[in-house]
């Protein structure tokens, strides 16, 4: 059974998250925005409100709905069974957060090593 946890980011603010037995959760953290299609991101310093909500995304980030289209397509009928168990995981663009996951009892309390995933797109053109 998860609970909920609340850490304190300092400026940023607070980010409520889960806990499963030792392990605290926190998904969908913003740290960029993009102000319209097309444009450059912008830095996120700080959350609307004082305190984000990190329960309500799945451990994916949303994703367009092209990339269900192109996965069939690419993987066969066998990819419906996959995309049949994330149905309701919200679709779209914004994908500049983080998902962050951490000892519970290492919240504020110790410095630890930190695994960064630098993603990137299905495709590049120049």
């Amino acid at each position: 059974m998860s609970k909920s946890i609340t850490a304190d980011v300092g400026s940023y603010g607070k980010v409520t998250g889960f806990t499963t037995g030792n392990v605290a959760e926190f998904r969908g953290i913003p740290f960029g925005r993009i102000p319209a299609r097309f444009r450059r991101g912008e830095l996120v310093n700080s959350v609307p409100g004082g305190t984000f909500d990190a329960t309500k995304y799945g451990p994916y980030p949303p994703q367009t709905p092209e990339d269900k289209v192109g996965a069939v397509f690419l993987y066969g009928e066998y990819i419906k069974n996959f995309f049949a168990e994330e149905q309701g995981r919200p679709t779209g663009e914004d994908c500049l957060n983080l998902n962050i996951v951490t000892p519970q009892d290492a919240i504020g309390q110790k410095k630890l090593p930190v695994m960064v995933w630098i993603y990137g797109t299905g495709c590049f053109s120049a």
